[in-house]
């Protein structure tokens, strides 16, 4: 009798535990699908199990990404753990809660996410493929976890210094890359920043755009931009002594041994701080001399660099103490030379395109597709 019981008691529990998962499966392939993520596979078993809950905390790259230079990070013992609990038949959403992204932004939006499938009321601009991807590349930055970390979104022309638990440090409007000179998605390092910095024009910005002015009058163009010539040595040379009957393409090949650089100070192209950016691209964060273009609506403007309307805010939060007064940006020294202010520690700085997203009144914007790069094929 005893062993009939226990016969009885062991089958019951096996079809219990079978239902819960069964019911656990229906649950988490319903929960991923809401929030963008692809059926990955079709028996719940660990190394499947493994890839859902990857893929729902930690997303997968966006894509375009270009350079990546910040090694990413996953807690697979906490990945581990939800895998054992979800196969022993436990209670698994509470840890993968807490697993998933902190960003309130990333919470809200997954919210509106699933309340708009439910109700469909979504506006014909808001597709559920915008939703999903820009959740996605909240999943996708939750592999970054800092202390800091700068997040320059492009369709937006914003910025955000987030921390490890997803909270704001702060926003702050940027200028970003036109069209035809587009800012690239990477993710870099920023070791430091420079006060007073020159401006090393780039050799196609030279040709494009300075070379026919100067031509016609050197010294003139020259001092108008108080730029100065500077040879292959790294010498300030005489403009009257240059044959600028040149061509392009010997300003690109380098027969032409001369380069111009922006003399320090508030005319300066980069303002008065530069934040330097450890990859393989020309393209850093910076002060400018043309503050009034962080009124526009429009802020595709650059050469791909990216201007920040509050650097004296950013350089102090990267630094951890107040180095920059509110002054300082209007503060206009002469012939000051450049100084290199190393962080503390190097900070993450990752750009992303989401043209959807939260701004920083908690509200859904969508945003224009400047680069057509959600156009092309996702």
């Amino acid at each position: 009798m005893i062993r009939l019981l226990l016969t009885l008691l062991f089958v019951c529990t096996v079809y219990s535990v079978k239902a819960q998962s069964d019911a656990d499966w229906l649950r988490l392939r319903r929960y991923a699908a809401d929030i963008g993520v692809d059926s990955l596979c079709h028996t719940p078993d660990a190394p499947c199990l493994k890839q859902y809950f990857t893929q729902i905390v930690y997303g997968r790259p966006p894509h375009h990404v270009g350079y990546q230079g910040v090694p990413e990070s996953m807690d697979t013992l906490r990945l581990n753990r939800l895998t054992r609990q979800f196969m022993a038949g436990a209670d698994w959403f509470p840890l993968l809660d807490s697993l998933e992204s902190p960003d309130q932004s990333y919470r809200q939006l997954k919210e509106y996410c699933m309340r708009c499938l439910i109700d469909d009321y979504m506006a014909d601009s808001l597709t559920i493929e915008q939703v999903q991807e820009t959740l996605n590349t909240y999943r996708w930055l939750n592999r970054f976890r800092k202390s800091k970390c700068i997040v320059v979104n492009i369709p937006s022309a914003t910025l955000r210094v987030i921390d490890r638990q997803g909270k704001t440090l702060l926003s702050s409007r940027v200028v970003v890359g036109k069209a035809d000179t587009p800012t690239p998605l990477f993710t870099a390092f920023i070791p430091s920043l420079v006060m007073y910095p020159y401006w090393n024009v780039p050799r196609s910005i030279m040709v494009k755009e300075m070379l026919p002015r100067i031509q016609k009058n050197p010294a003139l163009v020259l001092s108008f931009l108080k730029l100065d010539v500077i040879d292959a040595k790294g010498r300030v040379v005489d403009p009257k002594t240059v044959n600028w009957s040149v061509s392009a393409s010997a300003v690109y090949n380098g027969s032409f041994p001369y380069r111009l650089r922006q003399a320090t100070g508030c005319a300066n192209a980069l303002g008065v701080l530069k934040f330097n950016i450890s990859s393989p691209y020309d393209v850093y964060l910076h002060d400018t001399n043309a503050r009034h273009a962080f009124a526009s609506e429009n802020r595709q403007l650059s050469h791909g660099c990216i201007r920040v309307e509050k650097p004296a805010e950013l350089a102090n939060l990267l630094l951890g103490y107040t180095r920059f007064s509110d002054d300082y940006l209007t503060s206009c020294p002469k012939n000051v030379s450049p100084k290199t202010v190393p962080l503390p520690v190097s900070v993450p700085v990752i750009t992303t395109y989401n043209v959807l997203d939260i701004d920083a009144a908690g509200a859904i914007q969508v945003y224009p597709d400047v680069y057509g790069k959600w156009r092309l094929a996702l």
